[in-house]
C-alpha cells in the first residue's frame, strides 16, 4: 500500500466526511481517488471484533490496521462484538464505560480513503446454542443483518474472521444456516483453548455461542488463543500468542497512522476525531504509547488468510505472498486437519487426523523466536499503510 502523508490526509479530509450512519450501520467513506492500489482478486472478508473506544484491550486495533495492511483482503464489513459489562461502569460493569469502537473503524477508513461499513451485535451472550438472538433490541440487530446481508450478497464465498465471542456469526447460522454454510470460505476463529482446565476469554464472553460454531459444520480454521500452558505462552507449537514492544511495532509509521494509535490507546475523548488524525500522534502522548507493550494472538491467522508466509528476506522477516518466498527461508506455520467434539461448557476434544474433517488447527515451529519475526513482519505491514 502507499504511504498516506499528512498532506493526503488534510486533503481527504476536506473531500469527505467523516461518516453517516444509516439505518444504525455506521458507514465511513472517504474520496476513492485516494484509494491504493490492490490486486486484481480479492479476498472479501468480515471481520468480528470486540473493538471498543477506549479499548478493552488494544490489540483489536491491531488486528484491524493489519486485515487493512493486507492488500489481498476486500473489508466488506466490521461487526462490533461488543458485550454489555464493557459498556457500563463499575460496579455493573468491568471497570469504566466504553463505547463500540465505531470512532475506530471510521477515522480508519478516512485514513485509508476506504470505506467499511460497521455495526454492532446482540450486547449479552446468548441464551443457548440454537439462540438465533430475534428477541434482542433492534439496534443490537444491525450486526446480524450485515453479517447476513454481506453474504448474501457476496458472489463467492467469504471469508470470516473471529476475533472476539463467536456471538453475531452463531445467531446469524441459526436464523440462516444454509445461506451461512454456502457463502462462509473459511471461519479464521481466533478462541479457545487447546486443553486444560481454564475456560479462555473469548470462549467465556458467550460459551453457547462458541459451542454452536463448533457443532454448526462451518469450515473452521481454529487458532485457539491459549494451550494447556495457558494463554501467555509464546513457546508452544498450537500457540499463536506472541508479545512484542510498541517500540517495535509502530517504528517509523506513518504520521496519520500514528495519530489513529495514540487516539485510540490514549482513551482520547475529544469529538473531533477528524482533526485528531493531523494532530495526534507526536510528543508526551505518542512517547507514553510508545513504553507500552501488547501481547497478540490473532496475527497469524490473518496473515494465513490472506495467503502469506513469514519468511526472512534481507531487509528482515516480513509476510510475504507464498507464491514469492520460494527459496527463502521460513518459520514455518500450517493448518492440521483435525475431527473435534465440544461440550456443552465450551471444551474442545480434539485429534489430529489425515483427511479434511470440516476443521483445521494452527501449528508452528516452536521457539520464543517467533514474536521477534512476528514483530518484525507486522512492522513492515503497518509503515506501508
Amino acid at each position: 500500500m502507499q504511504t498516506f502523508c499528512r498532506r493526503d490526509a488534510l486533503k481527504c479530509m476536506a473531500a469527505a466526511a467523516a461518516g453517516a450512519m444509516v439505518g444504525g450501520r455506521v458507514v465511513a467513506a472517504v474520496a476513492e481517488a485516494t484509494a491504493p492500489a490492490t490486486p486484481r482478486r480479492r479476498i472479501p472478508l468480515l471481520h468480528l471484533t470486540d473493538l471498543y473506544h477506549p479499548p478493552q484491550d488494544p490489540d483489536d486495533h491491531i488486528d484491524l490496521a493489519t486485515i487493512v495492511g493486507f492488500a489481498e483482503y476486500d473489508l466488506r464489513g466490521v461487526v462490533l462484538d461488543v458485550t454489555r459489562k464493557f459498556l457500563v461502569a463499575a460496579p455493573a460493569g468491568w471497570d469504566i464505560a466504553r463505547e463500540p469502537g465505531y470512532v475506530a473503524v471510521n477515522q480508519l477508513a478516512q485514513l485509508t480513503g476506504r470505506t467499511i461499513p460497521a455495526a454492532i451485535g446482540p450486547t449479552e451472550p446468548l441464551a443457548h446454542p440454537g439462540d438465533n438472538a430475534l428477541d434482542r433490541p433492534r439496534a443490537e440487530q444491525t450486526g446480524i443483518t450485515l453479517l447476513l446481508e454481506e453474504l448474501a450478497r457476496s458472489r463467492e464465498p467469504v471469508t470470516i474472521s473471529v476475533v472476539g465471542s463467536a456471538r453475531v456469526l452463531a445467531a446469524a447460522f441459526n436464523r440462516e444456516p444454509a445461506l451461512v454454510r454456502s457463502k462462509t470460505r473459511a471461519v479464521l476463529l481466533n478462541a479457545g483453548s487447546t486443553g486444560g482446565p481454564k475456560r479462555e476469554w473469548n470462549v467465556a464472553l458467550d460459551p453457547a455461542a462458541y459451542v454452536a460454531l463448533w457443532r454448526s459444520g462451518l469450515p473452521l480454521h481454529w487458532f485457539p488463543c491459549a494451550t494447556d500452558r495457558g494463554a501467555f505462552d509464546p513457546v508452544p507449537e498450537r500457540g499463536t500468542y506472541w508479545k512484542a514492544t510498541h517500540a517495535a511495532l509502530f517504528a517509523n509509521l506513518s504520521a496519520p497512522l500514528r495519530a489513529w494509535f495514540g487516539y485510540a490507546f490514549s482513551g482520547a475523548q475529544h469529538g473531533d476525531f477528524a482533526r485528531a488524525l493531523t494532530e495526534d500522534g507526536r510528543g508526551p502522548r505518542w512517547e507514553k504509547v510508545l513504553a507500552g507493550e501488547r501481547n497478540l494472538w490473532a496475527t497469524a491467522s490473518l496473515a494465513m488468510g490472506a495467503g502469506r508466509v513469514l519468511a526472512r528476506t534481507p531487509a528482515g522477516w516480513r509476510f510475504l505472498p507464498a507464491g514469492k518466498a520460494s527459496g527463502a527461508e521460513q518459520w514455518p506455520w500450517r493448518l492440521d486437519p483435525i475431527r473435534a467434539t465440544v461440550e456443552d461448557e465450551g471444551r474442545v476434544d480434539w485429534r489430529a487426523v489425515a483427511e479434511p474433517a470440516g476443521a483445521w488447527i494452527f501449528g508452528r515451529r516452536e521457539g520464543i523466536g517467533y514474536g521477534v519475526a512476528m514483530a518484525e513482519a507486522l512492522n513492515a505491514v503497518l509503515r506501508e499503510i
